[in-house]
């Protein structure tokens, strides 16, 4: 190497070059420790893939000390041999974390229940930028010199001539985005410098402004907040001692400060104590420098605080874009919300001796469940419970489709006059006969509903891969007879007036819409005067506890066994029990239950 490249020049640049390579593998080591912390206390077999990360770590560490080692030797001159036995030493080492941090990635037990992935991910993105740095490493290096002591290429060794005209590392330079100074030039920002040195103004402001900073220099804190309240800069530098309000002090308002907050500031001061710098990095200064600084340093320093202000403003307006489309995708989904209860019964029927009352409580604003109770041809009720696959936006769209189509093929639209005359007549009567002599004359059977509904959604809708589960059953309020169908739902409990458990009504077919042409058996039972008939959504048996146990079935059928005066009891009885067990739980599906009995005479 050419002696017009000072020897200090050297060690300033084979210092940069440790510092940089020692960087990720710090956050390496960092995190992944953080990471098999929380696996081996949940005691996760992953945890072995991480005690393998940190070994390959350890090696990566070991390879960089070597590196260390032997730039403090004598052999200064053959640095293009030294720097190219770092990538053959550490790629392997660097490959292999990557593949361990993919396999971490992909671990439902890492996504799901530790919720360690954005750890993972910047263990991973630090090895990325390691193996960025040692494939790139003499450019890196011959940059930072060039920075340092600009030469021509003349007076430069060939091998680092090389390096650093190459084209193709140029483009890999820029690629990467070192921490090089020549990668932060373009960088430049409003700085306000507080010091009570007119003359350290008149310095930094000249050395600043040449770099291409906007600069606002002041002599005291108190000037500095009167300035900070009337403009926003994008950095502080700040001397510590000072008349009225000394440095540490004003950094303490301006790190306590909601508004002031997220202003990065370096602190650069003749005070260079051990305590002085822990002080005020623990405060929330970005960084501490002495006087006289250094202008490289203090560049490189700028640099990597405007680069984080920036991240940080972005972060800042991406969260206040985030807020307001939430903001306007709440509004919606309360709109949606509102337009769902119209599918559900404003008020349930009314039959003399009969009681009926229902619970429903969405997981979501959106839900898949639906229940519903109304009036059939032939003075019968249609009873209906159902849950519709998935949750949120979709389950809610197809959740008003299904119960549209029951109410509609089971007959019940023919009652509010919504029939085509020419459908089904016997012998062909008049469009103009009366409804109610047409609705005698044709022959409804609700439950058939069930298969045309089930080869509607499966021919039309099929690409949704959608379906429901869904108890429906044809009530006789004058017999107590009750015709039904169990698709697939949860089975229905009928109890006694003695509550004891007289029936379950499984399912009878699959549930509704997943093939055309599925068959579907009816079933039926007489309910007597007492009976109590529930049907109810998997949301209800499968709440979970802080714990994450199940309600459960058994929970319901004590719910059921106990004594209440009344359908509504019985409902605000299960509703306490649902309270009890989930807590503070979060609510993960919808919960529906619908009741129905026949009071004793």
């Amino acid at each position: 190497m050419n002696h017009s490249i000072k020897s200090v020049d050297i060690e300033s640049a084979t210092a940069f070059i440790r510092h940089e390579l020692r960087t990720p593998i710090n956050a390496i080591v960092g995190y992944g420790e953080m990471v098999q912390e929380e696996l081996t206390d949940a005691s996760s077999p992953l945890a072995e893939e991480l005690d393998a990360l940190l070994v390959e770590a350890q090696k990566l560490l070991e390879a960089i000390n070597l590196f260390v080692k032997h730039s403090d030797g004598e052999e200064k001159s053959d640095f293009h041999k030294l720097f190219s036995t770092i990538p053959h030493s550490t790629n392997s080492s660097i490959t292999k974390i990557i593949l361990s941090c993919n396999n971490l990635l992909k671990a439902e037990e890492c996504v799901n229940q530790l919720g360690l992935t954005e750890d993972i991910k910047k263990i991973e993105l630090a090895a990325l930028r390691l193996q960025g740095l040692v494939n790139n490493i003499e450019s890196i290096f011959t940059n930072f010199l060039e920075s340092l002591n600009p030469v021509h290429e003349a007076d430069l060794s060939p091998q680092l001539t090389s390096a650093s005209s190459s084209t193709t590392n140029e483009i890999i330079l820029g690629s990467i985005k070192t921490n090089s100074i020549e990668g932060r030039e373009l960088l430049t920002g409003k700085i306000l410098v507080v010091d009570d040195s007119p003359s350290n103004l008149d310095l930094f402001f000249q050395h600043l402004t040449r770099k291409g900073h906007t600069v606002t220099t002041c002599l005291s804190a108190k000037e500095a907040l009167n300035l900070l309240e009337s403009q926003s800069y994008d950095l502080i530098l700040l001397d510590l001692l000072m008349p009225e309000t000394n440095g540490d002090q004003f950094l303490e308002y301006l790190k306590t400060s909601v508004e002031f907050q997220h202003i990065p500031v370096i602190i650069v001061s003749a005070l260079d104590e051990f305590q002085s710098i822990i002080r005020c990095i623990e405060m929330g200064a970005e960084d501490f420098l002495p006087k006289p600084f250094d202008p490289v340093l203090l560049k490189a320093r700028i640099g990597s605080s405007l680069e984080k202000k920036r991240l940080r403003d972005q972060e800042k307006l991406y969260t206040q874009q985030v807020e307001a489309l939430s903001k306007i995708m709440a509004k919606e989904l309360e709109k949606g919300r509102q337009m769902q209860k119209n599918f559900l019964p404003a008020h349930l029927l009314t039959r003399k001796g009969w009681e009926f009352t229902a619970y429903f409580s969405p997981a979501q604003q959106l839900a898949g469940d639906f229940y519903d109770l109304f009036e059939l041809p032939g003075d019968r009720l249609g009873v209906v419970v159902a849950d519709v696959c998935d949750k949120g936006v979709g389950a809610a769209l197809f959740m008003g489709l299904f119960r549209s189509l029951i109410r509609i093929f089971s007959g019940q639209a023919a009652l509010d006059g919504l029939i085509n005359p020419s459908f089904n007549l016997p012998g062909g009567q008049d469009l103009k006969i009366n409804l109610n002599d047409l609705l005698d004359g044709v022959n409804f059977e609700p439950l058939e509903s069930i298969k045309l509904i089930n080869n509607y959604v499966a021919f039309n809708h099929s690409e949704a891969s959608m379906f429901a589960t869904i108890f429906f059953g044809i009530l006789e309020p004058s017999t107590g007879k009750l015709s039904y169908i169990n698709g697939g739902h949860e089975p229905v409990f009928i109890v006694d007036a003695n509550h004891q458990l007289k029936a379950k009504l499984t399912s009878t077919g699959p549930a509704v819409g997943m093939l055309p042409d599925l068959e579907f058996k009816t079933g039926a039972v007489i309910l007597e005067p007492g009976d109590l008939l529930l049907s109810y959504t998997d949301g209800v048996t499968e709440a979970k506890s802080p714990t994450g146990n199940f309600f459960g079935k058994e929970k319901l059928l004590e719910a059921l066994g106990s004594q209440f005066n009344s359908v509504d009891q019985l409902m605000l009885n299960i509703k306490n029990s649902l309270g009890e067990h989930m807590g503070e739980a979060e609510q993960f599906d919808d919960i529906t239950l619908l009741a129905v009995k026949f009071q004793a005479s």
